[in-house]
């Protein structure tokens, strides 16, 4: 009997220790090494340049950012791929200033869209 229970209680161990370190389905999961992720830090600036067009489509020049770099990330899985980005930027007094910024990717639809972009709290 105990011999026969041995390799369900494997896989019933296999399929604990596999759940607890699988991510959540939809959920964000962290993305390392930022610095040097090149399509990360591209994601920020391109983040950046979007928000400058906003805002030189309306009469507050000032507050126009410089992008200086992506300094965490996180990913989700939603219809195409969301990215939250916390963005290091300088703004026209070269003041460091942090900012939150969501960037949504559709690869099929080849499509980069700026969803959100505020100072980080």
């Amino acid at each position: 009997m105990a011999s026969r229970l041995a390799p369900v209680l494997l896989l019933v161990l296999c399929a604990i220790a596999s759940s607890a370190t699988a991510s959540i389905v939809g959920g964000r999961t962290e993305i390392k090494n930022v610095k040097s992720n090149k399509m990360v830090q591209s994601l920020g600036k391109f983040a950046v340049e979007e928000y400058d067009k906003g805002v030189k489509g309306g009469s507050n020049a000032a507050a126009l950012v410089s992008f200086s770099s992506v300094i965490s990330a996180e990913s989700q899985v939603v219809a195409g791929t969301k990215y939250y980005l916390k963005i290091a930027a300088e703004d026209s007094h070269h003041a460091r200033k942090l900012f939150d910024a969501e960037v949504v990717i559709k690869p099929w639809l080849k499509s980069k869209q700026l969803l959100s972009f505020k100072p980080a709290h």
